[in-house]
């Protein structure tokens, strides 16, 4: 019931795992146990929010809120104009390793709403570090394709199944907002799945984001699922990087 994230481990130098399910309350307690006896420091988990029963043993047993996410889903095949996405002023392009480094000055601070940002297990310093680590290593993904604007944006995206798809960061830099930028990134998205052959288009955003979530929305994505991500900190010698 616990998988370690190795790569989160081997990042931020702790022994990270995610409970994968919601034992019962005395199986809770022990499984919580063990993993510290493991050499867990954290323990993180997701659940979706209609599972409330679950939700309350998670915060009787020290688990905190990290995050609300809300789950929208979009079908690929859709209207808009090519031609006036290669025309703007804001023009995309497929991004290459060459671009690491604007992408990571991009990346910075940019997601202060995600949970990284906002669980005392990690520092600000990490979580910008993390993110940076991501975007950058997306370039080196076969599986991930990286689209920019230059100094302006960024999207990922990557196949889930043979007709699902789905974007696994999207951001635009904060003077860039609400220019066309973020429109001009997920069209080029889209168009990317419709060509890998994917019928639908995932993405996942904190409900606290008032500003994407309305992005979505007018895109004409739908909510799919609502979840809840939870963290606990099992050892509390913890020191800030």
């Amino acid at each position: 019931m616990i998988s370690e994230l190795k790569w989160d481990s081997a990042f931020f130098k702790k022994k990270i795992g995610r409970l994968t399910s919601i034992p019962e309350e005395k199986k809770l307690k022990k499984l919580m146990h063990q993993a510290s006896e493991d050499g867990y420091e954290y323990l993180t988990c997701r659940v979706v929010l209609k599972k409330i029963s679950e939700i309350q043993i998670l915060e009787k047993h020290g688990f905190y809120l990290t995050d609300t996410g809300v789950v929208w889903e979009k079908e690929v095949d859709i209207q808009h104009s090519t031609f006036n996405i290669q025309r703007s002023t804001f023009p995309v392009r497929a991004a290459t390793i060459k671009d690491a480094p604007m992408l990571r000055l991009m990346v910075k601070g940019l997601f202060r709403d995600s949970r990284f940002y906002n669980d005392p297990f990690f520092t600000y310093r990490e979580a910008d570090r993390f993110y940076q680590e991501w975007i950058e290593n997306s370039l080196y993904d076969s599986t991930v394709s990286t689209f920019i604007v230059d100094r302006c944006g960024f999207i990922t995206c990557r196949k889930l199944s043979k007709k699902r798809g789905d974007i696994s960061l999207v951001g635009v830099t904060p003077g860039k907002q609400g220019k066309g930028v973020g429109h001009n990134l997920v069209y080029k998205a889209l168009d990317w799945f419709k060509s890998t052959g994917a019928d639908t288009v995932t993405v996942r955003t904190q409900a606290n984001n008032i500003k994407a979530m309305n992005f979505y929305i007018g895109m004409g994505f739908k909510v799919k699922d609502i979840d809840i991500t939870a963290g606990i900190i099992l050892k509390k010698d913890r020191k800030g990087l």
